[in-house]
C-alpha cells in the first residue's frame, strides 16, 4: 500500500509540474498570438510604407530618405487611419538575415544603403 501511495504521490507531483508548465506555455502562446495579431493589423500599412520607400526614396540621401519614410509617409498613413508601425526598420522588414548573408558572400557591401 505504501509503494502504491508513493507512486500515486509521484504521479500527482508530475501532473502538477506538467499543468504548471502548460500554464506557462498558454501564457507564452497568448502573448505570441497578440503580437501576431498586432503585426497582421499593421501589415498593409507597413507594406505600403516599404513600397513607397522603394519607389520614391532611391535617389535621395540617407537623411532625406529617413525623413520621408519616418515622417512624411508614416504621418500620411496615420491621417488616413492606416495602421502602421512607428520606426519600422525597412531593411529588416523587407529582407531576412540569411539573404543578406548570402549577398555578403557574393560580394555585396554590408552597409545599409547597399542592402
Amino acid at each position: 500500500m505504501e509503494d502504491k501511495a508513493n507512486k500515486t504521490k509521484k504521479k500527482i507531483n508530475t501532473a502538477r509540474t506538467l499543468i504548471s508548465s502548460l500554464t506557462d506555455e498558454k501564457n507564452r502562446w497568448s502573448s505570441g498570438r497578440k503580437e501576431i495579431s498586432s503585426q497582421k493589423e499593421r501589415l498593409v500599412g507597413n507594406c505600403s510604407l516599404a513600397t513607397s520607400f522603394i519607389s520614391y526614396c532611391g535617389p535621395f540621401n540617407a537623411e532625406f530618405r529617413d525623413l520621408l519614410a519616418n515622417e512624411y509617409f508614416v504621418n500620411d498613413m496615420k491621417k488616413k487611419s492606416v495602421p502602421v508601425s512607428t520606426n519600422l526598420n525597412l531593411t529588416e522588414f523587407l529582407v531576412d538575415e540569411a539573404t543578406v548573408g548570402e549577398w555578403n558572400i557574393q560580394g555585396l557591401p554590408k552597409d545599409d544603403l547597399s542592402i
